[in-house]
């Protein structure tokens, strides 16, 4: 084989391919990276950083207006959407979203365009032919279509472009009722819009215990009046010069709402089309098929992040980019451990999970115990007067914790403590006794804990 331009190349400026870039040129490989949109991907750009900042101020915004339950009350409290808009952006940046000098800085260098693989070793992007000796593929997802048809005639709106609307609507309708569905529901909801939630299946967040589809259907009906669409499969979208249509089937019967704007928060389609069949790469509508040490078919690449489907999260791709990088560079032969890593919906309460829950216990038929615990029976529900929620544990014969899921606030610090235990081995009876601050969230995991130690 000829001499390659670089060492290593990355396929993406994501969560998975920030870190592998920036590790590789730390290890002294001659690294370059490539990126068709903004530097630093999706998560720094389009979701993490952006919908933390925009459900922090729709949070804290109504909050406020139902602050009349401590005795305040305001008639006066309004908020500025540009000003909203314009916090998001300096979010972004101060996160270095777009920011492509974090990249040279590093000694990395850096190719603007989409990338396409023309043989195992070599890519093209726009007029140019790049090689390397190994590859790293970090492409993320992109929005799925779903047997939607009108997708291409309607100027409906993504994930990651919603929370980018230069004018809000009067009402809209969100497609999809798992997280980010009902994030962004929430959201739009508490700034005024009226939101119309259609989701396929029988209940909201149909990956979690029914527990918990039921806590936050009730919150987004009861406190901000979204309203909820189940068993309603979208089929189609249409516009007018007025207006836009969703149409759906609900109880065999072809059914259709007339809204503003449509957001399309449907499961995303891992991006494979960057011509893997030239690299001798397989891959599926799952996505890029890796082994556990995160290698292709192609002995010489790898992939890493959404693009090979599972769980998506940062911290997980951030993961995966430095495990595979390593194989690749160093020969490590690491194995992928997704153990203690944690699902998250952002709502209010929000909610966190962590290994398995009942759904999951049934689907692989592994024999559990298990304690819940409500908000309201611990001391912070009462001194903050905020109660829809509960804490969750699950056990197994042998007393070890198999996952937990918590929806309350603070959820995605109430659960590290039950990532620790199950990363640890550590008993039920261990948890449970471990001193807890008693006018805590934590408490309530306290009290699941001492349940199912008894």
């Amino acid at each position: 084989m000829a001499r390659c331009d670089y060492q290593y190349l990355v396929v993406g400026s994501g969560a998975a391919g920030r870190a592998a870039a920036l590790m590789a040129a730390g290890m002294g490989f001659k690294t370059a990276i490539v990126e068709s949109d903004r530097w630093g991907g999706t998560t720094l750009n389009y979701r993490d950083v952006p919908y933390g900042a925009a459900l922090n101020f729709g949070q804290l915004y109504a909050e406020a207006v139902a602050g009349s339950r401590f005795g305040m009350s305001s008639t006066t409290l309004r908020y500025n959407y540009p000003t909203v808009l314009n916090w998001q952006a300096a979010a972004v940046r101060r996160a270095g979203g777009g920011n492509r000098k974090a990249f040279e800085n590093a000694g990395v260098d850096c190719y603007h365009g989409f990338a396409q693989f023309i043989s195992s070793h070599e890519i093209a992007v726009g007029n140019q032919q790049i090689s390397s000796e190994k590859f790293l593929i970090a492409t993320g997802t992109n929005i799925a279509i779903n047997g939607i048809s009108g997708i291409d005639t309607v100027n409906c709106w993504s994930p990651d472009t919603a929370l980018r609307m230069a004018k809000l609507p009067k009402n809209m309708g969100v497609v999809g009722g798992g997280s980010t569905g009902c994030e962004l529901a929430e959201y739009f909801s508490a700034l005024g819009v009226n939101v119309t939630l259609i989701e396929a299946q029988d209940r909201l967040l149909p990956r979690e215990d029914p527990e918990v589809s039921e806590v936050i259907e009730k919150h987004l009906k009861d406190r901000f009046g979204v309203k909820i669409l189940l068993n309603s499969r979208a089929i189609a979208l249409e516009q007018d010069a007025t207006s836009q249509q969703i149409i759906f089937i609900r109880g065999g019967q072809e059914k259709s709402i007339r809204t503003q704007a449509i957001v399309l928060a449907t499961t995303p389609e891992p991006t494979t089309d960057i011509g893997l069949e030239n690299a001798g790469v397989k891959f599926s509508y799952r996505g890029i098929d890796v082994n556990s040490n995160l290698r292709t078919s192609n002995g010489h690449i790898w992939a890493a992040g959404d693009v090979i489907g599972g769980e998506s999260s940062t911290e997980k791709a951030t993961y995966e980019g430095k495990l595979a990088t390593l194989n690749a560079l160093r020969g490590a032969g690491n194995v992928v451990n997704y153990t203690g890593f944690v699902r998250m919906t952002n709502t209010l309460p929000r909610v966190a999970k962590v290994g398995l829950n009942e759904v999951e216990c049934a689907q692989i038929k592994q024999r559990y115990k298990s304690a819940i615990v409500p908000l309201d029976a611990i001391s912070a529900s009462n001194t903050n007067d905020f109660r829809a929620g509960f804490v969750k544990l699950l056990i197994n014969s042998r007393t070890q914790i198999l996952g937990a899921t918590v929806v309350s606030p603070e959820a995605d610090l109430v659960i590290q403590e039950i990532v620790l235990a199950i990363r640890s081995g550590l008993r039920v009876e261990e948890l449970a006794g471990t001193p807890h601050v008693a006018t805590g969230w934590a408490e309530a995991v306290r009290m699941a804990a001492r349940e199912l130690a008894q």
